[in-house]
Parts: C-alpha cells; sequence; structure tokens
C-alpha cells in the first residue's frame, strides 16, 4: 500500500507487472527532503493528543530521512531505482534464514515475527493455490531499520513492498515504522464505524496499526498474485485496486478478524484524512508522488468498491477478470474503456469511478 511499485516488480512481486514503474514510488523519495514537522501539523485545528501524535509521525519521517543515503536526500536526485536482483543482496548479507516452503531472511532477535509473517504468506499462497491454482515462487524479508536503510534504498522504514526476480517481500521487523506511526496518528479523528470494526478485530486502534503493516505486505503480495494469474491491465489505480482485491479476498476467506482490522484502518483513513488529490486521473498521473497519507487514502476509497466486488461475487470476480484481461490481449485505450469493460463483468465501477472526485 504505502510503498510498492513498478514495472520492475517496485512494490510488488515478481515486478509489480502492469504497475506503474516502480520509479514513480521510488521518485517520490526525493521529496521526502523537503519534508518538515510543520508539514504533518499543517492542518487548521488538533486535539493535544493529535499534535503529540502527529510529532511523534514528523520525528519518525526526519528520522528516516536521517538514515537515507546523502544521494537520496538531495533535492531533485532520485533513489536508485529498486534492484532485480533483491534475492541476491539480501543473502549477500549473512542474516539468519528459516525454510518451510518459503525462507524467510531476517535480523536476529526478529525470529518469531518473521515465522508469523511468513505463516501469513504461507497461507495466502494456499489459498489461491486451491482456488486459482496460483502458486508463485517467493521469498521474504523481515528488517530492522539499520538494514533496511542500506537495502531498500528506494522507500522509507515500515512500508512493504515487493520487488526482484524472483520476488522478495519486504517488511519492517519492528513497530517503530512510518506505515504504523501514520496510522496511529489519526486514531483522535476516526469514525464511530471504523472504532466498530477495530473492536470487532479484537485489538485496540494502537494495536490494529500495527499489526495493519503485515496485512500491507499481503497487499503488495497481491500484485506477485495478479501478475502470476496473468492479469494485465495498464493503469496504476485498477493495479492498486487488484492487488487490495486479492489481499481482501484471502483475509474474508481464511482470517476474517483480519478482514475487520484492514477495513476499519482504511475506514479511519477515509474519516481522519485530509487529500490534496482524490482523483483517478491525479492518481494516474502522480501515483505514489500524491503523498504517502493521500495514497493511503486512495488505498482505503479502492477498498469500498473491492468490499462490494468480494461481497457480489468472491473469488469468481478474479475468473472472470482474468478472461477479460488476458496477457497479450489487445490494451486498453483508456480509461473509460476500462470502466465499461469492467462494468461489463459486474456493474458500479463507473458509478464508483464519478465519486472519487
Amino acid at each position: 500500500m504505502l510503498g510498492s511499485h513498478p514495472d520492475s516488480c517496485a512494490a510488488s512481486p515478481c515486478r509489480k507487472v502492469a504497475r506503474a514503474p516502480l520509479d514513480d514510488k521510488a521518485s517520490a523519495g526525493a521529496r521526502w527532503a523537503t519534508f518538515t514537522p510543520e508539514h504533518v501539523l499543517e492542518s487548521n485545528s488538533h486535539t493535544p493528543r493529535m499534535v503529540a501524535r502527529r510529532v511523534a509521525l514528523a520525528s519518525a519521517l526526519l528520522v528516516a530521512l536521517a538514515n537515507r543515503p546523502l544521494t537520496v536526500l538531495a533535492q531533485g536526485t532520485p533513489p536508485a531505482p529498486p534492484p532485480a536482483d533483491l534475492l541476491q543482496r539480501v543473502r549477500a548479507l549473512g542474516l539468519p534464514s528459516s525454510t518451510d516452503r518459503l525462507t524467510v531472511y531476517f535480523n536476529r532477535g526478529h525470529e518469531a515475527k518473521a515465522v508469523r509473517i511468513r505463516t501469513l504468506v504461507q497461507e495466502a499462497r494456499q489459498f489461491f493455490a486451491d482456488s486459482l491454482g496460483l502458486s508463485p515462487e517467493l521469498a521474504i524479508a523481515v528488517l530492522e531499520r539499520s538494514t533496511w536503510d542500506r537495502l531498500i534504498t528506494w522507500q522509507p522504514y515500515g512500508i512493504p513492498g515487493v520487488q526482484g526476480t524472483p520476488p522478495v517481500a519486504f517488511l519492517p521487523a519492528t513497530d517503530d515504522n512510518l506505515a504504523a506511526n501514520d496510522a496511529l496518528s489519526l486514531e483522535a479523528a476516526i469514525s464511530d464505524t471504523a472504532r466498530r470494526l477495530i473492536t470487532a478485530s479484537g485489538r485496540t486502534w494502537t494495536e490494529a496499526s500495527k499489526r495493519y503493516v503485515d496485512l500491507v505486505g499481503l497487499h503488495e503480495l497481491g500484485h506477485a498474485f495478479a501478475a502470476a494469474y496473468g492479469i494485465d491491465v495498464p493503469s496504476k489505480w485498477f493495479n492498486e485496486w487488484l492487488a487490495t482485491y486479492f489481499c481482501y479476498t484471502y483475509l474474508r476467506a481464511v482470517r476474517p478478524t483480519d478482514a475487520k482490522l484492514w477495513e476499519g484502518i482504511l475506514q479511519g483513513y477515509r474519516d481522519a484524512a485530509h487529500p490534496e488529490h482524490r482523483t483517478l486521473e491525479a492518481f494516474e498521473r502522480l501515483y505514489f508522488g500524491v503523498g504517502a497519507q493521500n495514497y493511503v487514502w486512495y488505498q482505503a476509497r479502492f477498498q469500498q468498491q473491492v468490499q462490494r466486488l468480494h461481497d457480489a461475487l468472491g473469488v469468481e470476480f478474479l475468473r472472470r477478470l482474468k478472461q477479460a484481461f488476458p496477457r497479450g490481449a489487445t490494451r486498453v485505450a483508456s480509461r473509460e474503456e476500462l470502466l465499461q469493460r469492467l462494468d461489463a463483468i459486474e456493474p458500479g465501477f463507473g458509478t464508483w469511478a464519478a465519486t472519487m472526485r
């Protein structure tokens, strides 16, 4: 969600196929160079608790910047693109690893979390193997900040992603990360609906904000599943939507309490975020350049349509989508044509898209 990436596998596994190049998101790294705490505090009214949360978030972001290579911090200098040989680079670090169908690499002291995340990924891969015949090759890296900053130079610590060939899913080993802190900063402004969903997940907002980061990793793996299944749609917004559909379909079927958590956090973003950009056109043009919180707001809006479609068709929608958009078929010429073809599968996309303004 927050981070992940392009055609070269930037933010999604096996190269986020048909997504915008990872360079789109990576280039946003240079924009962090001008970040200040005032950017986090710029809305007009905040309770003391919100101010404290947002100051903490600003500090976390500045720490992330301080640990970036100088070449990334130089204004106007984009970070190096994600490497295709990420798995080899992970192995070269000599990290401990654990293998049970999938291999997870981790910093010492974080084996328990690494194995937990591997179990989550294994379950998702098994679900799609059983339902769609999918079992893409994957590896996982669960990294501390210092290792992340040396290896994952194209996006801030804590924003999960998938890169490389074969794909490597990378996630933070600790909870002091950008994605969790951003979700935490919203708590004072979320609706009762969001609170009820989080309560139904069996967690507090603080606990949910931390767990949510692992689920963002499933969204990123959704790009790998889409690529392996052969769905090919050259649209940034729709490929993000589709990755969430894969993620949510698995959660609803296998981990329903985590599905509630996912719904609750994204409801919170719809409640509390105040996005500058709201249209599909802006997302297609700017992608991760809309800004981190605005980007998650888009993901939260995608979730609304994901949930509606899932309630109607479940995994069957993915089968129909593959028939409509197989790899190698004639490309969609415009956003309007894409929406028309999606409406032919299940009406409602055009109506939903019209609300994105």
